[in-house]
């Protein structure tokens, strides 16, 4: 059995409600409201999706069922009850048309690997007057910040994001001037931890954090 993880109580609802976004028991209006939840909170977003994950393989416990032969009585329907080989080639062939594209597109499906999902992480101020949001695009090998609240530094000073790994030292991964930045790094793993510090113009002199540490986010998948 997979364990679950020991939530806070503020989070036990919402993961509740990925819970039962993923096994269905909402009705239309709640799950149209969750799934525009899921577009916007990339947090509950990933709930959701390790909720997927963990439940993806209970439905190696249900046996199969056969579908039952629906064609005679829609021929039936059709065609009225006399049985004729002219009336029945026609609809069998359209069933064996229709069969054979579904199953090129089941196996289209099933030979294409899945995206990998993007990893992202939020970097917010406890009252919201700075945030930025983060990506990691992988193919480019890069991370990219936007500034979504808040405004840059002052004169004389920088905002420089680091990346904290576990116990290992803080490492800059460049400066912020701008809305938007992008800056080159081999790789980003969930659990990892960015950070952004008020330095002065042209960055920390020391390698490590100088001025007060303004706001941090945990990186995860959406």
């Amino acid at each position: 059995m997979t364990d679950l993880p020991i939530l806070p109580e503020d989070e036990d609802e919402d993961d509740a409600l990925a819970a039962e976004y993923v096994l269905g028991v909402q009705d239309a209006d709640e799950r149209t409201g969750l799934e525009a939840r899921i577009r916007r909170d990339a947090t509950f977003a990933r709930r959701v999706a390790e909720w997927e994950a963990r439940l993806g393989g209970l439905n190696g416990g249900f046996a199969e069922v056969p579908a039952p032969n629906l064609l005679p009585a829609i021929e039936a329907r059709l065609f009225g009850t006399a049985p004729a080989a002219t009336r029945r080639r026609p609809l069998q062939w359209l069933f064996g048309a229709g069969l054979a594209a579904a199953l090129a597109v089941l196996a289209f499906v099933m030979l294409t690997p899945p995206p990998a999902l993007p990893l992202v992480a939020t970097l917010a101020a406890e009252d919201q007057a700075l945030v930025y949001a983060a990506r990691y695009d992988k193919a480019a090998g890069e991370i990219v910040l936007t500034r979504t609240s808040g405004q840059a530094a002052g004169n004389e000073q920088v905002h420089e994001l680091w990346l904290i790994e576990g116990d290992a030292a803080p490492v800059s991964l460049g400066l912020l001037p701008d809305s938007e930045v992008r800056l080159s790094h081999a790789a980003l793993t969930p659990g990892a931890v960015l950070a952004v510090s008020l330095e002065p113009a042209g960055g920390s002199p020391t390698g490590q954090p100088t001025g007060p540490v303004l706001v941090t986010g945990k990186v995860g998948t959406l």
